[in-house]
């Protein structure tokens, strides 16, 4: 089947939809050595990382991804999103320092 004319290019009808973010429970060796260095002020940190699996259920990712509308590229997980607008809010950054963070801090 025929894709549509977007930009000159043909397209395929493909929904894009974002993937479900499935984070690991478990502290890892590396995170659990980190723990116990941590200053008072990173303990949200080390919050949304022991409890981001319950925070973002999959019921919550289900809603979260059924906002969007599938045109464009796949978009990151929006549970991966949602941590990092509440690490934005808690830290000030802007969105470029947020995209810079994310790639560059294992916290985030």
């Amino acid at each position: 089947m025929p894709g549509r004319l977007r930009y000159g290019r043909e397209s395929p009808e493909v929904a894009m939809r974002p993937e479900m973010w499935r984070p690991l429970v478990e502290l890892t060796v590396e995170e659990r050595a980190v723990v116990g260095l941590m200053k008072q002020k990173s303990r949200l940190y080390l919050f949304l990382r022991s409890w981001r699996h319950e925070l973002l259920d999959e019921g919550f990712q289900a809603e979260l991804v059924a906002l969007y509308d599938g045109r464009g590229k796949p978009p990151a997980p929006p549970a991966q999103l949602a941590l990092a607008t509440i690490l934005q809010a808690y830290t000030g950054l802007s969105d470029e320092d947020v995209v810079e963070e994310a790639a560059a801090n294992r916290r985030w």
